[in-house]
């Protein structure tokens, strides 16, 4: 009972994210679930959340629809049941959603990540960013970047990751972002790996031996 009880947070604490994560909403048509980013909040009343266009026109919500939101923190997934209470097109797509009474821990983290500190350079899209992996595991890693680097508002799902290894060779890997969050002059990228080949393994285990993939 009490291993259940720890995985809600009460009402009367401040919900545990931060500004500009990234929140996964899922109505209960699938085909409409898209991300968006926390914008702003009124504890205990409302949460405020952007949408790009194509999202928005995707998820076609309206006023008083019910629907789930997911979100990453500490490398944990977390889950809550919320109402759209209102919706603004202008300035931009801002979504009001009732400040949740419940957040549940989806507890997701399967294997331990391994502290390391590997620089690397960072493709989203046209920009080229530099980095560095401060833990790994088999599965995805921690990026920090410093903030003067990092587009803000950012909406991209996916990004390249170019380790440097050898003496002048580097590998690619291709990653989906899972939770983006400011720590003082940086931005710490979560990101999950979409395949390692027996090379990327390799090459992976040889810069960062504790790791066992």
């Amino acid at each position: 009972m009490t291993d259940k009880l720890s995985k809600y947070i009460n009402r009367s604490q401040r919900l545990f994210i931060e500004l500009g994560t990234a929140l996964l909403l899922e109505p209960e048509t699938p085909d409409r679930t898209v991300t968006s980013q926390l914008t702003g909040m009124q504890v205990g009343s409302y949460l405020i959340v952007q949408l790009t266009e194509n999202n928005w026109i995707q998820a076609r919500l309206s006023e008083g629809e019910h629907l789930s939101a997911r979100y990453i923190l500490s490398d944990d997934v977390f889950k809550f049941k919320t109402t759209v209470i209102r919706i603004l097109k202008n300035p931009d797509y801002l979504l009001f959603l009732a400040y949740p009474d419940v957040v549940k821990s989806c507890n997701v983290r399967t294997e331990k990540r391994v502290e390391c500190f590997l620089p690397v350079s960072i493709t989203l899209e046209t920009h080229c960013l530099s980095g560095v992996i401060v833990n790994i595991n088999q599965k995805g890693c921690q990026c920090n970047v410093d903030d003067g680097q990092f587009p803000d508002p950012f909406f991209l799902e996916h990004l390249t990751l170019s380790l440097p290894y050898g003496h002048s060779e580097s590998l690619d890997i291709k990653t989906d972002i899972r939770s983006i969050r400011k720590k003082g002059s940086q931005t710490s990228i979560g990101l999950m790996f979409r395949s390692l080949d027996g090379f990327s393994k390799n090459v992976l285990s040889a810069l960062v031996p504790a790791l066992k993939v």
